[in-house]
């Protein structure tokens, strides 16, 4: 594909991708999700008037179930609603070709690759239960009995043709969404990797930025307070001098471990670079963070000594900010002899 057809179906790559499985009829992009599925029912039911008799009452109701079901797909407020109730509007062109097979003289129609729309939209984006039962619709389908069998019973082919459509579909599809999980699995592994220090295992610079800004939307939700920390251990590069660069990365591991299990759940701690550590506690005013990091502070290996800054979110100010006075308390605390934490200079705290 050149990089044109690219821009032209980039959106509705980014909307598929941003799906949640199981649940791709909710959130943004659903729209977009649906977009090739619909186009391809449509063309489906345009062509039916050019089949013998295509004009007959089921291919009417077939037609008029489409816009009905697109409808459905995205009206409701999907979140409200448990995951197989959103299976539902995919499910529904098993009933149009139903519908137009029960009214037609052919069994075998222009119309049978349809069938195969619900397979693949749930390879895509549903759960193996909702595939499962997507694969068994294709064979309940094509056993509804067409005009043309009249009189002469059920012929072994027909249901020799419902088995294979089954088959085939059930082997297209489990093919399809088992690679499109080991491209979730993957595209997992490559976002954690993304988010994480290597040394330390901590998250890195990158994910603390963005939980900083959720948490400081989560604090103004609900009004509470939050601090930010700054730990630096001093005179670290002599330390990598003296031991060496091995004993050096192997003091931060040891660092990083201990700091983290003293910290609750809901806390964050990332490596923001080198030897300095970034601590976010939620639900914590400037008072119960100084004692936090003091205990951070106390539990160093080696004896090596810590300088700390805190600052409390104000309320109103970005994150860049916060960080940014947080910082400035840090370097403080270096300038006036490091081993010890300070408090940014802020009169106006918010209460916890």
């Amino acid at each position: 594909m050149g990089t044109h057809g690219r821009r032209v179906f980039q959106p509705l790559i980014d909307a598929a991708l941003s799906a949640t499985r199981g649940r791709p009829l909710e959130g943004d992009g659903a729209g977009l999700r649906l977009l090739p599925w619909v186009a391809a029912g449509i063309l489906a039911f345009v062509l039916l008037p050019l089949l013998p008799g295509g004009g007959n009452l089921g291919n009417l109701l077939a037609g008029i179930l489409l816009p009905i079901s697109v409808a459905f797909a995205l009206i409701p407020r999907w979140e409200r609603h448990p995951t197989w109730v959103q299976a539902l509007p995919c499910l529904a062109p098993y009933l149009m070709i139903g519908l137009v097979r029960g009214f037609n003289d052919s069994p075998i129609a222009a119309y049978s690759p349809v069938v195969l729309l619900p397979v693949f939209w749930f390879a895509l984006y549903g759960t193996r239960p909702q595939l499962t039962i997507a694969v068994l619709g294709v064979g309940i389908t094509y056993a509804v009995p067409s005009p043309a069998l009249d009189g002469g019973g059920y012929p072994a082919t027909e249901l020799i043709a419902a088995l294979l459509w089954m088959v085939i579909a059930g082997i297209a599809g489990f093919t399809l969404s088992e690679l499109v999980r080991q491209r979730e699995l993957l595209a997992g592994r490559l976002e954690l990797a993304a988010r994480t220090d290597a040394l330390t295992g901590l998250p890195n610079r990158r994910a603390w930025d963005e939980e900083l800004e959720r948490e400081l939307l989560h604090a103004a939700r609900g009004e509470t307070a939050l601090c930010v920390a700054l730990l630096d251990l001093d005179y670290f590069k002599q330390f990598n001098d003296l031991n060496g660069h091995p004993a050096g990365d192997a003091h931060l591991k040891e660092v990083a471990a201990l700091w983290r299990d003293r910290l609750r759940s809901a806390d964050l701690i990332a490596r923001y670079g080198g030897e300095e550590f970034a601590v976010l506690l939620t639900a914590t005013d400037v008072v119960q963070a100084e004692g936090v990091i003091e205990s951070l502070r106390s539990s160093v290996p080696l004896d090596e000594t810590v300088s700390a800054g805190v600052a409390q979110w104000d309320g109103s100010e970005s994150g860049l900010e916060l960080f940014a006075r947080a910082d400035s308390a840090l370097y403080d605390a270096k300038r006036a002899g490091r081993d010890r934490t300070l408090l940014a200079d802020d009169t106006e705290l918010s209460p916890a």
